[in-house]
């Protein structure tokens, strides 16, 4: 009897994982369209803020809610980095310099590499906190274009 009320207790769990994973998929899909559409009005305003009218735009302000865009330019940030083992070895490897000055140069010789070549777009929004103070948030990750 415990043998099939187990079965039983599975069978539901293994119903609800289906059904979630499919609801999931359907929201994944969703969300992967919403991403593309966003990366394409995101190249829009790159080729738009390139224009000698816009070139000293850095933030764009979004009046009916109070949010704001901020806009990076080519060449004046720097995109997230890291190393593997294997690079982290090899540059270690070509490092002629005294120890103490290892870890500068690694960081100044990959910020070079990182340097943006492109547009990259982050929202800023003015949220409520519990505490009744405006705080800004930043909404979702930099978005490059």
């Amino acid at each position: 009897m415990t043998t099939t009320l187990d079965q039983r207790d599975l069978v539901k769990c293994v119903r609800k994982f289906r059904t979630l994973d499919d609801e999931l998929k359907v929201a994944n899909t969703r969300i992967h369209k919403l991403r593309e559409d966003k990366k394409f009005v995101e190249s829009e305003m790159s080729d738009i803020l390139k224009r000698t009218a816009f070139q000293g735009i850095n933030k764009l302000e979004i009046q009916d809610d109070g949010s704001f865009i901020k806009v990076q330019r080519p060449e004046t940030w720097n995109k997230p980095w890291s190393l593997s083992q294997k690079e982290l070895k090899d540059l270690i490897a070509s490092y002629s310099g005294p120890l103490d000055g290892l870890f500068k140069w690694i960081v100044d010789r990959k910020k070079t590499e990182m340097v943006a070549k492109e547009f990259a777009f982050r929202r800023i929004v003015n949220m409520d906190d519990n505490h009744n103070d405006d705080t800004r948030s930043e909404m979702g990750a930099n978005r490059h274009a």
